[in-house]
């Protein structure tokens, strides 16, 4: 604040560095908001892929069923060594 009050040379340029320090913290902050907005959007759709992800598995799986997958192993023919 003194640096803005007194009317020397150095005093005048250290009143313009500060104002341009305040400018370069405030143009950082506006975009360290865009960014973070980003950044919930991508961790929403992320969560929401993960969401869809479990639910086409767990139809998958329903669809093969226990019993198919027992059937499917049962048929084929066994390989290794035979007595």
């Amino acid at each position: 604040m003194l640096s803005g009050v007194l009317h020397s040379e150095r005093a005048i340029e250290m009143h313009i560095a500060i104002m341009r320090a305040f400018i370069a913290i405030r143009q950082f902050l506006l975009q360290y908001n865009d960014l973070a907005g980003q950044i919930i959007e991508i961790k929403q759709s992320v969560s929401n892929h993960n969401e869809q992800l479990s639910q086409i598995y767990d139809a998958i799986e329903g669809l093969l069923g226990e019993k198919a997958e027992q059937k499917r192993w049962a048929e084929r023919e066994l390989i290794g060594f035979k007595k």
